[in-house]
């Protein structure tokens, strides 16, 4: 079974979770320095609504289409600027 077959769950149930063993490992100072690796690596995550990661289903096709749609919207720009500079 890979990544793309397992489905999250609505809920979760932790009263038999056990800590991690290798957090004591990591010190004060490991810890601080992950949380600041998370910090700075979720601004980047985005969540899709069901229906476009159904259409996209890896990074790969979703970074496509957003190109795309960014390439879209700078000839929009392009076209309306000459439409005000001829129309002046």
């Amino acid at each position: 079974m890979n990544g793309r077959d397992t489905k999250m769950r609505d809920e979760y149930r932790f009263e038999n979770g056990r800590p991690n063993p290798y957090l004591r490992k990591l010190g004060a100072r490991g810890r601080k320095e992950m949380i600041a690796w998370w910090e700075s690596v979720r601004e980047g995550v985005r969540v899709l609504p069901k229906d476009v990661a159904e259409a996209f289903p890896d990074s790969e096709s979703t970074v496509e289409a957003l190109r795309l749609v960014m390439r879209l919207r700078e000839v929009g720009r392009r076209r309306a600027r000459s439409t005000r500079v001829r129309a002046r």
